[in-house]
C-alpha cells in the first residue's frame, strides 16, 4: 500500500497562474515526485525558516 492511504488526509485545493503551476510541475517532474511531496518539501522548508527568525 503507498504512504498516501497510511494516515488521514484533507484534500487542499488552490489556484495559481497557468505559468507557476507549469514551473512547479515541472520541478516535480525534475525531481521524481509527486505534487504533494514537492508541497510537504517546501512548506518544511518554510517551517524551519520561519521558526529560525523568530529566535
Amino acid at each position: 500500500m503507498s504512504d498516501t492511504h497510511k494516515t488521514p488526509r484533507k484534500i487542499v485545493g488552490f489556484s495559481m497562474s497557468p505559468a507557476l503551476a507549469v514551473e512547479v510541475k515541472k520541478e516535480a517532474v525534475a525531481r521524481g515526485i509527486s505534487l504533494r511531496k514537492l508541497f510537504e518539501e517546501m512548506w518544511t522548508l518554510y517551517s524551519e525558516r520561519t521558526k529560525a527568525k523568530k529566535s
